[in-house]
């Protein structure tokens, strides 16, 4: 995996294991439909079933209860985030300016929080993330 120095470049999802999935600007969603055929394993019925749906806000709920992170526009998207997606997280934002700023969404956007990228790299723990 390599980082990036622009945190307007990262687009993509990141794994309940921590596993980074790029995926264009726009195309997240299309993105879990081959993911799903890759990686069955991180499919419960709920998101497959909402993949069946095809209804855009119902996957991502369930790609987000299921705990995927997506990445996009300055925005993390999450419901709950793992010390594996954590390192990842920080990988990929290793080489990008620390001042930089980026929006956690929490609970499917009920709560916001701005984090800098100098503060996320010195993180060794997940909960001021979600507290």
């Amino acid at each position: 995996m390599v980082g990036v120095t622009d945190i307007k470049s990262l687009s993509g999802w990141i794994l309940p294991d921590g596993t980074w999935q790029p995926a264009e600007e726009w195309w997240h969603v299309s993105a879990l439909y081959d993911l799903k055929d890759q990686k069955p394993e991180f499919f419960p019925t709920a998101l497959a079933d909402a993949l069946k749906t095809g209804d855009e806000t119902s996957i991502r709920r369930a790609a987000s209860e299921a705990g995927f992170i997506k990445i996009s526009r300055q925005q993390f998207d999450l419901v709950a985030i793992t010390i594996y997606q954590l390192r990842t997280l920080q990988k990929l934002v290793e080489y990008i300016d620390p001042e930089a700023e980026f929006m956690v969404l929490l609970e499917h956007g009920n709560r916001q929080k701005q984090l800098s990228v100098g503060r996320l790299l010195k993180l060794k723990s997940v909960q001021p993330i979600v507290c």
